[in-house]
């Protein structure tokens, strides 16, 4: 039986998985190197993982939760991790759980983007920041179609 500790800690730490945040992510900073792991079981959700620090960020494709989410990002924004193509652009949100699984909400005023070509990323404020919440709550949608 593989534990938990075990399950993250064989990483394939090659440069071309490690996506650097120069400006590391507000409130961790001095955090510049992550990793993103992935498990079938955990699907939807990912995680962040510093290299270099013990934190780590849960994380989700925020279009798979929440289909219309449209962010307005700066072209300006988009130059400062390489301006990648489309395909070379992932968008991820930071997913925040609470002690009822209910009140999971994720970010979709401050998504993570990231040049998977190039292993650059950056968290930002959407320019329609106002259209959306720093706290959806994922679950509510499914809530609703049991009620």
């Amino acid at each position: 039986m593989v534990t938990e500790k075990e399950k993250y800690q064989v990483l394939d730490l090659k440069p071309e998985n490690i996506f650097t945040f120069s400006e590391g992510i507000p409130g961790f900073e001095q955090v510049k190197r992550f990793v993103i792991l992935t498990d079938p079981e955990e699907a939807p959700f990912g995680r962040l993982s510093a290299v270099d620090f013990d934190l780590c960020f849960f994380i989700v494709n925020p279009f798979l939760l929440c289909p219309e989410y449209a962010p307005d990002i700066d072209d300006g924004e988009i130059e400062k991790i390489g301006s990648p193509k489309q395909d070379q652009l992932l968008i991820l949100s930071i997913v925040t759980a609470g002690d009822d699984p209910r009140e999971t909400t994720m970010n979709l005023v401050a998504p993570l983007i990231i040049n998977v070509k190039d292993g650059i990323g950056k968290q930002l404020i959407i320019n329609n920041f106002k259209e959306y919440s720093p706290k959806f709550k994922i679950w509510d949608r499914e809530i609703k179609k049991t009620e």
